[in-house]
């Protein structure tokens, strides 16, 4: 839900990010070239269409990433991602243009300075505009106003919602009966909240007095007092389905930029790493007396489907360790070789991590929605052990098996490339500086 406030950080954004693109272009190519128009006019009208290219790459990137719009509750790292997430897409546009027109005439010292301070200047203001948005409304600024007709639990709940979340934009301005619109006043109010069924004839009445009086009409459904989820709407031929929670890897397009950054750096990392340590590794394991350095093991993946997994031996038979063991668990040198199945397409660099179908069916039973961690490939490395939440005794401890599943389906349903090049950063200045924290079963 919007009010005034999303048009005015609409506009603003608009035309400050338009003088912020003009004014640094202007100001950084006196700084690196003086007068183009004098020394080199031909140099001036290439710079004068990459001004243009990157006014049309920003506006457009950035409606793609959602930069320019406002919505109720928004929050600073929700704005920094959007950027990020234009940025980038501006960064592909520009790439694919300038290297197409050969355009070897443009300075990178000019490039890296304008784009690294529009960037730095966009976030920065941005940040300081929504939470200057949020102080203004939770002073009362700016608030749409709306009554209630029909209450139930939920409709209360978002009562109470707005009572302690002006920030939000909201000012609850009564309820009312469905026989009792007539009389109602209702100036300076903008939305009418109905909470009756929409198979009722209260429902037709409430609809039919919005439309009369010029106000929007929403449908707060009953979904109980303690309601905390999301429902995100889809349309089968205009038939509502509501779906709990977010998947973005359900979408191709992200699925196929996913496989490709576990191919890249899977690659990257065989082809730097494991191709001389895995052999290193193999060896010292034989020579201190482990016998066969590798064994498989059967995981549960993507789906719940089974794939074997290979891992270097840290365990005898007898469930003992050496001292070379005990030192690859703990920093996960044993889970190197799954690089492989990362390759192969069974696991991806970042994701849940895979259990065995014992321990999967064990922990379904303990937690619920554990099967939420399924609609992703399983990962070498995730956000649980990013979060120290780590294997081993989470089967005996609930309260840690719990929070590290929580972590598994809160990335299911907030994968963002961004996301998955973060935890991998964090998991290898974990192994460095702290391996123990990323111990995993």
């Amino acid at each position: 839900m919007q009010n005034q406030s999303s048009q005015i950080f609409r506009l603003g954004t608009l035309l400050l990010d338009g003088a912020l693109l003009l004014t640094l272009f202007v100001v950084i190519g006196l700084w690196r070239f003086d007068d183009l128009r004098i020394s080199n006019p031909e140099y001036y009208n290439y710079y004068l269409q990459l001004l243009v290219l990157t006014l049309v790459s920003w506006y457009g990137a950035g409606r793609w990433a959602g930069m320019f719009s406002y919505t109720s509750g928004l929050e600073q790292r929700n704005v920094l991602a959007n950027v990020v997430r234009g940025a980038l897409g501006q960064m592909a546009i520009l790439a694919i243009i300038v290297v197409g027109l050969k355009g070897y005439y443009y300075s990178r010292l000019f490039l890296a300075t304008y784009f690294s301070l529009f960037y730095a200047s966009v976030i920065i203001y941005r940040l300081i505009f929504v939470q200057f948005l949020r102080n203004q409304m939770a002073k009362g600024k700016w608030q749409r106003n709306f009554i209630i007709a029909g209450t139930h639990a939920t409709t209360e709940a978002l009562v109470n919602l707005v009572a302690v979340r002006p920030e939000l934009g909201w000012r609850y301005a009564g309820t009312v009966d469905s026989n009792k619109l007539d009389g109602e006043n209702v100036r300076n109010v903008q939305d009418i909240i109905c909470g009756y069924s929409p198979s009722s004839h209260e429902y037709a009445a409430v609809q039919q007095y919005a439309m009369e009086h010029g106000m929007r009409f929403r449908f707060l459904p009953e979904m109980g007092a303690n309601y905390a989820g999301e429902l995100f709407l889809e349309s089968l031929e205009g038939i509502p389905l509501f779906s709990e929670r977010k998947e973005p890897l359900s979408n191709w397009t992200n699925k196929g930029i996913k496989r490709i950054f576990d191919i890249i750096f899977s690659v990257l990392f065989i082809a730097t790493v494991l191709s001389w340590a895995l052999p290193l590794f193999a060896l010292a394991l034989v020579l201190t007396g482990a016998g066969n350095p590798f064994f498989m093991q059967s995981r549960e993946g993507l789906e719940g489907k089974k794939f074997t997994v290979l891992k270097l031996r840290t365990l005898s038979a007898n469930g003992t360790s050496n001292a070379l063991q005990s030192w690859m668990r703990k920093v996960g040198v044993d889970e190197l070789p799954q690089l492989i199945n990362v390759l192969l397409g069974q696991m991806s660099l970042v994701g849940p991590r895979p259990h065995t179908p014992g321990d999967g069916i064990l922990y379904a039973k303990k937690i619920g929605g554990y099967k939420v961690r399924h609609w992703a490939k399983p990962g070498l490395t995730g956000l649980a052990q990013t979060r120290g939440l780590r294997g081993g005794d989470s089967a005996a401890n609930e309260q840690l098996l719990e929070a590290r599943i929580r972590a598994d389906i809160y990335y299911v349903e907030h994968w963002s490339l961004m996301l998955d090049l973060r935890i991998l950063i964090e998991t290898i200045v974990r192994t460095v500086f702290a391996p123990s924290t990323l111990h995993q079963n």
